[in-house]
């Protein structure tokens, strides 16, 4: 046959010596695999076990938090029902319930209803607290700075103007929409407080504040024409606006 001969000898033993080194090899490989199964299997198995754990866990929590969420939407609604209703012993307590538990966004929307209703009250100072308190609970800048200007408008009945100053100036600070209420709350209380020149000088900017309202920079512009224009004992060499001693007609 074609196989006989030296050649065909040849040819058999080297099929026959690459079969067995296969064999030998896939032997030695299987053995390999079983080793590391035996060795690392109940690592990779324990892994697996915590990755379905943290998985489940988390989607537990969320389902959790969704109806956590949902739960304090419809007490939160129902206490906005109570005080449309006229029960205004009911909301405040509610309110006051609702600001010291649950989502922290519904915990500060809580404390500025509840603030709100302490105000309606006459309770001013205990208003201010509820309201710097929803504004530290406040989770974004525009309810922070909405807790912030409300309060605000509270202290300029209670407060001395310097007071009220220091409160308003992060506001003022921020260049935000807010920024032009706290300006224009600002401007009011110097010009009741007699610093006529700070009064003056933020009416202006107001009345230049093209992004603040119409409505505020119209308000701005009849406040200046009220006080008219700077007299000359108010006006130093570096420009800067200097306020003289306030008189009895520019107090409260």
């Amino acid at each position: 046959t074609g196989l006989s001969g030296p050649c065909g000898q040849e040819w058999l033993v080297t099929n026959e010596t690459d079969s067995f080194v296969n064999e030998v090899d896939e032997h030695l490989r299987r053995e390999q695999a079983v080793s590391l199964a035996r060795r690392y299997g109940p690592y990779i198995i324990g892994i697996f076990v915590i990755f379905l754990v943290v998985i489940g866990g988390w989607q537990f929590w969320r389902d959790y938090q969704q109806g956590q969420a949902r739960q304090h939407a419809e007490q939160y609604a129902a206490a906005q029902q109570l005080f449309a209703d006229g029960n205004l012993a009911g909301a405040k307590t509610e309110f006051e319930r609702l600001s010291q538990e649950g989502p922290r966004v519904y915990r500060a929307m809580a404390s500025m209803e509840h603030a709100a209703i302490l105000a309606q009250e006459g309770d001013l100072e205990g208003a201010i607290a509820g309201f710097d308190a929803a504004a530290e609970l406040a989770p974004d800048q525009i309810m922070r700075e909405s807790a912030q200007i409300r309060a605000a408008y509270i202290a300029a009945d209670t407060q001395d103007f310097p007071a009220l100053r220091t409160r308003l100036q992060p506001l003022i600070d921020s260049d935000t929409r807010v920024s032009y209420l706290a300006k224009e709350l600002l401007a009011v209380e110097a010009w009741e407080a007699g610093d006529t020149a700070l009064a003056r000088q933020t009416f202006d900017q107001l009345t230049l504040a093209f992004e603040a309202p119409d409505s505020l920079r119209n308000r701005a512009a009849v406040a200046l024409s009220v006080l008219g224009p700077a007299p000359a004992s108010q006006t130093p060499a570096d420009g800067a606006a200097v306020a003289p001693a306030p008189s009895e007609g520019e107090t409260k």
